[in-house]
């Protein structure tokens, strides 16, 4: 038989990893169910990684209608916390292109906007 003393608990609390500034932008543009957000990692020589949202046209501004990169350490960073997923991969000759959706946490995280960023 276990005995717990007084201020000890039973289960271990998991320590909340500490995210970099932008979290909220970039959680905010994920949430945004009009600004579709992908992961494309290209082949060849030039092989890089890039995170991109589509970026809708907006006729106040008269912008956008483009793709708009999104800090690569900051959607690393929700990736290894678990608040972003990447769902199936598209392949081609190129690239593939994975499209990134909010977890249940992201999503509640992103209801409770003072937990986000360090």
């Amino acid at each position: 038989m276990n005995l717990l003393h007084a201020g000890q608990t039973r289960h271990r609390v998991r320590p909340v990893p500490t995210l970099p500034a932008g979290t909220e932008e970039v959680l905010a543009v994920v949430a945004d169910p009009q600004r579709p957000v992908h992961l494309v990692v290209t082949a060849g020589r030039a092989a890089c990684r890039r995170f991109v949202s589509w970026q809708p046209w907006d006729p106040v501004t008269r912008t956008g209608n483009c793709y708009h990169a999104l800090s690569a350490p900051v959607c690393d960073a929700l990736l290894e916390a678990g608040l972003i997923t990447l769902g199936p991969v598209v392949q081609d000759p190129q690239r593939q292109v994975q499209t990134i959706g909010l977890t249940e946490t992201g999503r509640c995280c992103w209801a409770r906007p003072a937990v986000h960023a360090a």
